[in-house]
């Protein structure tokens, strides 16, 4: 894990919200040596980590407004809702990955609900079969 993503990530927060992160995670791209689309088609595959990984800073914020930025797309925030209103964002918007995961977690969230700001920074190749989706999610 590479402390140089961890700190821009924490950058990126603090420029961007004004305030400090109290959240960092992270995870790693990764390869399938066998199974290329066959997991989730109920076959057997066998992925492995690389040494890429992608790293969020995140804090919880009150009411139900989640807000994002990428250090990949400089300057922007997009933001959408936390609740039973979230929908899908415009077709090939990188958010969408997130807001699917939001989705997920809130029949399981207390108030059926979240808000947060998050700054994501990332080495995972984008695109190259290195799951950077998959690590962001």
């Amino acid at each position: 894990m590479s402390a140089e993503l961890i700190l821009r990530s924490k950058e990126l927060f603090a420029r961007v919200f004004q305030e400090p992160a109290n959240v960092i995670v992270c995870a790693p791209g990764r390869v399938n040596l066998i199974g290329e689309h066959t997991d989730y088609n109920e076959g057997f595959a066998m992925p492995f980590c690389i040494g890429k990984y992608t790293v969020i800073a995140a804090r919880r914020r009150t009411g139900a407004t989640c807000r994002i930025t990428s250090a990949g797309v400089p300057g922007a925030i997009s933001t959408f809702p936390g609740d039973s209103s979230l929908s899908p964002g415009p077709e090939g918007d990188w958010t969408n990955y997130v807001r699917g995961v939001v989705f997920g977690m809130l029949p399981m969230l207390p108030g059926g609900s979240c808000a947060f700001d998050a700054a994501v920074v990332s080495d995972v190749p984008l695109g190259s079969g290195l799951s950077s989706s998959a690590s962001l999610e």
